[in-house]
């Protein structure tokens, strides 16, 4: 009798850690559901990352990014004036009393469009204040045949030109990326020349790429630079190299003393800082794993 009270007790026992031992697993077995069906959905939002046309959706709800930044300035000599336009002294006259001189024209490059600020000295007969201008211009509107004109400025009173009905100008333009000086003159026209129908003479006089690579050759140190703001940016955002040598901080120019035209151009490659930042922050992290 004794045994067999033993023997319940043995099986009671035994089958209380078989209910406890089948709670624990099946808790267990419930968790590792609940993980491969959490993995499950990790894999199904990658897949939907991957996915071009989910891509494609998310950039154009994004905002567009900002990728480079130039400032571009021009400065024209009486050289200039003189020998390249080979002006009169009755129109370098109404030049100083009423020219609207060149500021400044900075290009914003994002990555859907590029936005124009054209910054103008008005006349001092107008109180010699400021104005700015802003141009947009998307990749589908803009062509090698097409140009904007950002900035122009007659040479003479319209009147001096009433017998061609034309004034000469100049216009600095922006052409498939570049900037172009142009002069617009009257044509000298010959006896069998309609004058009416007469087309002016136009003169390409300078002509700036937006590209680093064929800005090369124009490439100056900061320490050349004629403004104060290329050196104070140099030292607020260090020497403006990579760790591959790329430079996206960049200063150029050039002067001509032939034609009397001198231009500066400083550029801020923002896609290649972000690729620095990316860099060194890659870099902290493996050091601190090493360490």
């Amino acid at each position: 009798m004794d045994i067999l009270w033993v023997a319940l007790g043995v099986c009671i026992i035994v089958g209380f850690v078989f209910v406890i031992l089948a709670r624990h697993w099946q808790r267990l077995l419930a968790h590792q559901a609940w993980s491969i069906r959490r993995l499950t959905d990790r894999l199904h939002s990658l897949e939907e990352v991957a996915d071009p046309n989910f891509r494609r959706k998310l950039d154009e709800s994004a905002p567009s990014p900002l990728e480079q930044f130039y400032t571009f300035g021009l400065r024209l000599s009486d050289r200039f004036w003189q020998s390249t336009l080979e002006t009169t002294a009755a129109q370098r006259a109404f030049i100083r009393e009423q020219g609207n001189f060149l500021g400044s024209v900075k290009i914003e490059r994002w990555r859907s469009h590029s936005v124009l600020t054209v910054t103008e000295l008005l006349p001092q007969s107008k109180s010699a204040s400021w104005q700015t201008r802003s141009f947009d211009i998307f990749p589908e509107t803009s062509n090698e045949a097409q140009f904007v004109t950002l900035w122009e400025m007659p040479l003479e009173e319209a009147k001096a030109s009433a017998a061609t009905g034309r004034v000469p100008t100049i216009e600095l333009r922006w052409r498939d990326g570049e900037l172009e000086l142009c002069a617009l003159q009257n044509r000298r026209g010959t006896n069998e020349d309609d004058v009416i129908t007469l087309v002016p003479e136009e003169r390409i006089l300078l002509s700036v790429p937006l590209d680093p690579t064929r800005l090369e050759p124009f490439h100056k140190s900061h320490e050349s630079a004629s403004d104060e703001a290329a050196g104070d940016f140099e030292k607020t955002s260090g020497n403006g190299h990579d760790s591959n040598g790329h430079q996206f901080m960049a200063f150029y120019g050039n002067e001509d003393d032939e034609t009397g035209i001198e231009w500066h151009l400083w550029l801020r490659d923002l896609v290649r800082r972000s690729e620095w930042d990316r860099w060194k922050i890659v870099e902290a992290q493996q050091m601190t794993k090493v360490s």
